[in-house]
């Protein structure tokens, strides 16, 4: 690269460079890829980090979809168009707020590698599909988390925390317009911020109550080869192919969790994600949506969590298997050519996930408020008739309860 650097100036390589990226991504057979991934996966932190980065850097048009934040506690991107033109924080707060949906997400990549823009092609679907088909103006925050071993757990996670309670504390942003979505590590952080946030009492006693009543659970989740359980002897490791080898696991292991040198193992939370069999709804959507690999050695546990929450009545679960490894959905390379409009198909039905679930959630809000309407006019009601039983308060109507509302006089000093 120093001869590039040298003799061409930084457009051109730029250019030169993210042709090498497209050659590479659209022309290795997925059966030289897969190892390619297994051995930058596999090695030390700061080379791995270098090289991932390197391959997922945005394409030059998509420069102008990222506007980068930085906060005292997280960091991240806004992604959606013409973001990276708003020269202030007045005009990125409405951009926000003009925005039907916003995407929460958790970006892959063992705790110890990636960024928030490496999966900027599946954004831009994201965010055309739901305005083409479903007329929703969407926005992507996708949080910059530190990474492993240099931040250890539960570093990550908080810094997830902090960006979504900045979401709907700060920004005000109503759980029913946000869609949470992690894949792998991303998809253990999500669900760790949803207890945090919601009930964060489980993660000392698996049966606690919901303690969070002032924010709105979100509208829908997003799991993609999720990261369910540390415990690798349940993983099905004669799948060879998968990306996830035995030594990124240790790696992940002693990295992020400091095992098996943890000297207090309860306090690593993420190790009784995979214990909650019951209750969901404490934290998490009503609505939710997993992809999985049939090829993926934490297949078995996905499932088993999937079909768990599927179990519970109120949860409405799609479960979507492709003959493909971890984390096929995001990392494109991994489907064959002929098999690419199985990722077609996943935009299209993610988004209507997506769509679907934001209007359910608004409905919902809709029909909740008429009920607390109804109930204030009952009890309204019963003031101006007076304690009676029951059987003999007269029939009044709401014009009764407004013009005697009227007649109150107001209260004097």
């Amino acid at each position: 690269l120093s001869y590039f650097e040298c003799n061409f100036p930084s457009f051109a390589l730029q250019n030169i460079m993210e042709n090498i990226r497209q050659l590479i991504k659209t022309n290795v057979p997925t059966s030289i890829m897969v190892p390619i991934i297994q051995g930058i996966l596999s090695l030390p932190p700061t080379i791995s980090r270098y090289l991932i980065a390197d391959f997922t850097t945005p394409k030059k048009s998509q420069m102008n979809w990222i506007k980068m934040v930085e906060k005292p506690t997280w960091k991240g991107a806004w992604i959606g168009p013409n973001m990276a033109e708003c020269q202030d924080d007045g005009q990125l707060f409405q951009r926000i707020r003009n925005a039907d949906m916003i995407i929460y997400k958790a970006h892959g990549g063992a705790f110890r590698v990636g960024h928030c823009t490496m999966y900027m092609d599946v954004f831009q679907n994201w965010i055309h599909l739901l305005k083409e088909n479903h007329n929703i103006n969407a926005l992507v925050l996708s949080v910059d988390y530190s990474l492993a071993p240099e931040h250890m757990y539960p570093v990550p996670v908080l810094e997830c925390v902090a960006a979504y309670e900045y979401l709907i504390n700060t920004l005000n942003i109503p759980g029913s317009k946000i869609i949470l979505s992690g894949d792998s590590a991303g998809g253990a952080l999500c669900l760790e911020t949803l207890i945090r946030v919601y009930a964060p009492n489980i993660l000392k006693d698996l049966g606690a109550t919901r303690s969070n009543y002032n924010a709105e659970i979100p509208a829908g989740l997003l799991l993609v080869s999720p990261l369910v359980s540390a415990n690798t002897s349940s993983w099905l490791w004669q799948f060879k192919e998968d990306i996830v080898t035995p030594i990124l696991a240790a790696r992940v292991l002693k990295e992020y969790l400091n095992l098996p040198d943890a000297t207090n193992t309860d306090e690593l939370h993420l190790l009784k994600l995979a214990q909650i069999r019951s209750d969901f709804d404490r934290f998490a959507p009503k609505n939710v949506m997993v992809y999985v690999g049939e090829r993926e050695v934490m297949r078995d546990d996905i499932l088993t969590l999937a079909h768990t929450v599927k179990q519970d009545k109120k949860f409405n679960v799609h479960i979507r298997k492709e003959n493909y490894e971890h984390d096929w959905y995001f990392i494109r390379e991994l489907v064959k050519p002929q098999d690419k409009h199985i990722l077609t198909s996943s935009d299209e039905e993610f988004a209507a996930f997506a769509a679907s679930s934001l209007i359910e959630a608004a409905e919902n809000i809709e029909k909740s408020s008429s009920n607390s309407v109804t109930s204030t006019v009952e009890i309204a009601k019963a003031l101006l008739v007076g304690k009676h039983p029951n059987h003999l308060i007269p029939e009044v109507d709401n014009a009764e309860i407004e013009s005697e509302a009227v007649a109150v006089p107001p209260i004097t000093a």
